[in-house]
C-alpha cells in the first residue's frame, strides 16, 4: 500500500488540503474543525499505515489538526513557515497561492523536512502557561512604558486614569509570576540538570526544558542547534560556500529568547565564557553576535547533561 502524503495550508477557519495519492493529487477546503477532519480522513481513508502529514505552525491554529492526526497514530510534521516561504520563493515563479502553499507543503514533508510533533508536546499545558506568562511580561512592559510618557506630559486631570492603570500593571505583573510558580512548583531532574549551568534560573530552565521537549530524538548537539534556530545561515557565492553570520531562526522564538537572557548572565559568571566574550569583542563582533555564539555554547552543555544525566561542572583556570 502506498503512502499517502497530506500538506496542509492553515489558517484560522479554514485547512486549504494537498494529498497525494497514488502519484495524483487532489487539492480541497475544507472547515478548520474535528468533525470537517474527520470526514475528509474518512473519505480519503486515511489511517496510520498509510499516510503522512504536513502543515505550517501558524499561530495555535493548526493545533485542533495536529491533534486529531496524531490521536489516529498519523505522523505529523510540522514546518516552520520561514522555512516553507523560503521553499516558495525558490519554486517556478515563486508563486503563492493557498493551493500551492499546500503543495509545496506535501512535497517537504515527504522529504523529511519539519519536526514529528507528538501529543505530549501539543498538550503541553506547562508549556503555554510559561509562554502566557512571557507574554503577560511584555504587556506590563510595555503599559509601563505608556505610563511614563503619560506621566512625562503632564496633562490634566489624568490622576484617576494613572492609578487605575498603576493597578493593571501590577496584576499583570502578579499573573506572570503567578504562572512560572505554578509551572514549577514541581520540578523535573532535566530542569535541574539544565540550571546547573551557569547563566540559567528556575525560569530559564523550565522554559528551555518544555521548549526542548524529549532531547532523545536529536541525534546530535548541532541538530539541536537547528531546531532552535541557532544555526548560522549558510551563504552560496559563486563556488564558495560561507556563513551570513545571521540566524536561521527556525524553531521556538521563546526558547531562543531564554537562551539568549542565560547568554547574557553567564558570560559574567562563567570564566570560561567571560574569556570568550572577551575575545570575540576584541575581534569587532558586537554583543549581539557573540551572544548568539554563547547560546549556542549552552545549547550543546544542555544537550550533554541531559544525555549524560549528569550535572554541569563549572571548568576551573588552572593557570
Amino acid at each position: 500500500m502506498s503512502t499517502s502524503i497530506v500538506g496542509i495550508d492553515v489558517a484560522s477557519r479554514k485547512l486549504d488540503m494537498c494529498i497525494e495519492q497514488d502519484g495524483k493529487q487532489q487539492y480541497a477546503t475544507i472547515e478548520n474543525t474535528a468533525q470537517a477532519i474527520a470526514q475528509y480522513a474518512k473519505e480519503h481513508k486515511l489511517s496510520r499505515k498509510n499516510c503522512l502529514v504536513g502543515l505550517e505552525a501558524t499561530n495555535d491554529y493548526h493545533f485542533v489538526v495536529t491533534r486529531f492526526f496524531l490521536k489516529k497514530g498519523i505522523p505529523v510534521r510540522i514546518m516552520n513557515p520561514i522555512v516553507t516561504k523560503r521553499y516558495t520563493r525558490t519554486t517556478v515563479r515563486g508563486k503563492k497561492t493557498d493551493k500551492t502553499d499546500a503543495q509545496n507543503i506535501a512535497r517537504l514533508a515527504a522529504e523529511g523536512e519539519g519536526e514529528l510533533a507528538s501529543l505530549s508536546n501539543v498538550d503541553n499545558r506547562e508549556k503555554e502557561l510559561l509562554r502566557l506568562s512571557r507574554s503577560l511580561v511584555k504587556l506590563k512592559v510595555q503599559l509601563t512604558l505608556r505610563l511614563q510618557s503619560l506621566r512625562r506630559k503632564q496633562l490634566k486631570n489624568t490622576g484617576r486614569i494613572e492609578r487605575k492603570l498603576e493597578k493593571i500593571e501590577g496584576m499583570l505583573f502578579d499573573v506572570a509570576e503567578e504562572l512560572v510558580g505554578e509551572v514549577t512548583e514541581d520540578r523535573s531532574h532535566d530542569e535541574e540538570l539544565i540550571d546547573s549551568i551557569p547563566g540559567f534560573s528556575t525560569k530559564l530552565s523550565a522554559i528551555v526544558h518544555h521548549e526542548l521537549g524529549d532531547v532523545t530524538r536529536f541525534k546530535n548537539a548541532r541538530s539541536l542547534a537547528s531546531f532552535a534556530g541557532l544555526d548560522p545561515r549558510v551563504v552560496q557565492s559563486g563556488g564558495r560556500l560561507h556563513t551570513s553570520g545571521r540566524l536561521m531562526k527556525r524553531g521556538s522564538p521563546y526558547l531562543r529568547s531564554a537562551l539568549f537572557l542565560a547568554a547574557n548572565v553567564a558570560y559574567h559568571y562563567d570564566e570560561e565564557l567571560g574569556e570568550y566574550y572577551a575575545k570575540k569583542k576584541a575581534e569587532g563582533r558586537s554583543h549581539k553576535e557573540v551572544l548568539c555564539i554563547i547560546s549556542r555554547k549552552l545549547l550543546y552543555r544542555i544537550w550533554a547533561v541531559l544525555k549524560e544525566q549528569r550535572e554541569y561542572v563549572v571548568k576551573q583556570n588552572t593557570n
